[in-house]
């Protein structure tokens, strides 16, 4: 078994270094316990939109995260449209909104890293555990 830490920083430089944000997120930042991204949605009328992601839970493989954005206007927007965006996602990522749920064991599977089992994941402010069996 094993514990690694990480602030929400270091995840979000590992992220931007390993280029693994997608190239709509044109900003992205901490803030207290959340990552914040200003995605540009290449639309006339909306050309981008703030998003905020906090980490929620962690059971049977599937970590939750909520997803806001900006105001509630855009939140009710996001909850219309969200079903449209679910066969654009991968196969280990599921809308359930206000939630963004990812089946991390698939997501290392797809990644081909073997021989980790995530057991558990905590967060204490902008600090997140995962500890392996």
């Amino acid at each position: 078994m094993a514990a690694i830490t990480f602030t929400l920083e270091e995840l979000l430089e590992i992220l931007k270094s390993n280029n693994l944000l997608h190239k709509q997120i044109v900003r992205s930042e901490v803030k207290n316990d959340c990552i914040e991204f200003i995605v540009d949605t290449k639309m006339f009328m909306l050309p981008v939109v703030p998003v905020s992601l906090k980490y929620i839970s962690y059971e049977n493989n599937v970590a939750t995260f909520e997803v806001s954005l900006g105001n509630a206007q855009f939140n009710q927007a996001l909850g219309m449209l969200g079903n449209s965006y679910q066969s654009k996602l991968p196969e280990f990522v599921k809308l359930d909104l206000p939630n963004v749920l990812v089946d991390l064991q698939q997501l290392l599977e797809h990644k081909n890293i073997k021989g980790i089992q995530i057991k558990e994941i905590t967060q204490t402010g902008s600090q997140l555990t995962i500890v392996t069996e």
